[in-house]
């Protein structure tokens, strides 16, 4: 075992000193964010130069941010659909300069999946965010550099292997978005092979990770997404305990639901099957099984907020929980320094900030104001130029001359039945307040049209851990009620109101649905407002329906 902790040592010393340059650029970057973004604005110009996308916006002619500006509008995914279905098909040139070798899907789970197309220098700017990131965790948390550190792996559900224009679809694991010579590094750093990603059920990945998570006492980093993806990863580790403890002893493999390849197998570990059999003894004991672990990265913000509380009660209390930033498919808009928050992005694309308010012009880094909300533009060497994420953030301070941000919500994913317009950001805020005023702890809570019914209405969908969810349901109508849409559309009759439906195992049915339509597991956004009419037939086990009139 001192083998390992050295090898672990050297390995992650190793790794950091990788991640030197990029850290060194971001601080250049940091302290002079309208010079980085001239560069980045030159970049992008003289890509696209040369491209379909690019001439027939005239970008040959364009030498300044304003003239981009007034060439190419802001638009989000599907008013750029007629160049990327021109990109997905083969076509050389269209949105880069020849053809992308790979299309990554997004997590988007309200449409559709998107194939977002992948170049090595989009690949690069990434590299230029998760670098410094990962260089200030090394170096600001010593305690990480002895220890080993799991990365999300989930299978990627169906996909097509191929494009119709031959580029492969899908990355393996989140290590690709590290250059080759840090995959590397990373191969010795990580407890759970990235194989684990091609078993073929999501049951098989979660169960073969933690066999090989379980059989690591020098775990120090959990990196995942969604705070769900680790409480779900956590509740497999205590319902499966005995069972992995079997096969950690005999040095077996024998997941639920169907066998895994030999080559998966680990040698027979007796003391880390005492180790797991005694962590899970009378509640799961997480600093028993792994005494190292120091840090779990994920979301904190938005949406996923709401969910870090029921996860901190999992940890011990010495483990820290950093945000992760707003790190999209599509490009990264931020990310976090230990102690400071999670700052923009700027060595990694143009970043233009549109104000929400409508206030005026969309704005450089350095020109946005503490207090104010944006909604993130991003030009980026994937070929995405002026591309309306649809994401919110507020300026929260400063890293130098750069601003740091809060992750708020989405601004897209509205539904809109009759005209009430809600917005996934409004529905969480209300939810948020609506819980704390009815005194409910909730495991789960999802809010969703049933189309299905005359008039049309939303469901509640919660499973409760504390309180009354129809308590739950009556404070979140008279908030829905405050929104002036849905109160007209409700005073008109044309909808029902506020539907509440106690469910059980509301996560892994969430999840599970969502896999099934395509999303990878360890990129499921928390649940909040999602406009999919299927999800009456997700939670079946629904046996109570409560309707409340309106407030008031």
């Amino acid at each position: 075992m001192r083998g390992r902790r050295v090898l672990l040592h050297l390995a992650n010393r190793a790794y950091r000193a990788t991640l030197a340059a990029a850290a060194r650029r971001f601080a250049l970057a940091a302290n002079d964010p309208a010079a980085a973004q001239a560069e980045r604005l030159s970049a992008v110009l003289g890509r696209a130069r040369g491209t379909a996308f690019g001439r027939e916006h005239g970008l040959a002619r364009a030498r300044t941010l304003a003239d981009y500006q007034a060439a190419v509008p802001a638009r989000g995914w599907d008013a750029l659909t007629p160049w990327l279905d021109r990109t997905w098909q083969g076509e050389p040139d269209v949105l880069v300069p020849g053809a992308p070798g790979l299309f990554e899907r997004s997590s988007g789970s309200t449409r559709a999946a998107k194939h977002v197309p992948y170049t090595p220098g989009l690949l690069a700017e990434f590299s230029a965010a998760t670098g410094p990131w990962l260089h200030d965790l090394l170096s600001r948390r010593q305690a990480l550099l002895g220890g080993s550190a799991y990365w999300s792996i989930s299978p990627a559900g169906p996909r097509t292997a191929r494009s119709p224009g031959g580029a492969r679809v899908g990355l393996e694991d989140d290590t690709e978005y590290f250059p080759a010579p840090v995959r590397r590094l990373l191969r010795v750093l990580l407890p759970v092979p990235p194989e684990v990603a091609r078993l073929p059920s999501l049951d098989a990945c979660r169960y073969v990770s933690l066999l090989h998570l379980a059989a690591d006492p020098r775990l120090a980093l959990l990196s995942v997404w969604s705070p769900s993806f680790l409480l779900l990863l956590l509740d497999a580790l205590e319902v499966h305990a005995e069972r992995l403890a079997h096969d950690l002893a005999r040095g077996t493999l024998t997941p639920p639901g169907g066998a895994a390849p030999a080559a998966l197998a680990l040698p027979a570990r007796p003391d880390r099957a005492r180790a797991l059999l005694g962590a899970t003894r009378g509640g799961l004991d997480l600093a028993y099984l792994w005494p190292r672990l120091a840090l779990v990265s994920c979301w904190t913000d938005g949406p996923a907020a709401r969910l870090v509380p029921a996860l901190r009660r999992r940890l011990p209390p010495s483990v820290e929980v950093q945000g992760k930033g707003l790190l999209a498919t599509e490009g990264v808009v931020s990310f976090p320094l230990c102690d400071r928050g999670a700052v923009l992005a700027v060595a990694s694309h143009l970043l233009e900030l549109e104000p929400t308010d409508a206030s005026g012009p969309p704005v450089l880094p350095h020109e946005a104001e503490p207090g104010r909300r944006y909604a993130p533009l991003l030009s980026t060497a994937g070929g995405l130029l002026r591309y309306r994420l649809g994401d919110e953030v507020e300026v929260t301070g400063r890293v130098a001359a750069t601003p740091t941000v809060r992750f708020v919500g989405r601004l897209d994913g509205v539904s809109d039945l009759a005209g009430e317009k809600l917005s996934p950001g409004f529905v969480e805020a209300a939810l948020a307040a609506a819980l704390a005023e009815a005194e409910v702890e909730a495991a789960f809570t999802l809010v969703a049209p049933l189309v299905a019914d005359r008039p049309p209405c939303y469901a509640l969908f919660v499973e409760a851990r504390r309180g009354d969810p129809g308590r739950l349901a009556e404070a979140l109508e008279r908030r829905l009620l405050d929104n002036p849409h849905y109160a007209h559309a409700r005073g008109l009759g044309q909808l029902g109101p506020l539907v509440a439906r106690p469910v059980t195992d509301g996560a892994r049915r969430h999840e599970a649905a969502l896999v099934a339509r395509g999303t990878p597991a360890g990129a499921i956004k928390p649940p909040g407002l999602h406009g999919g009419d299927f999800w009456p037939d997700v939670f079946l086990s629904a046996t109570e329906v409560t309707r409340f009139p309106e407030a008031g």
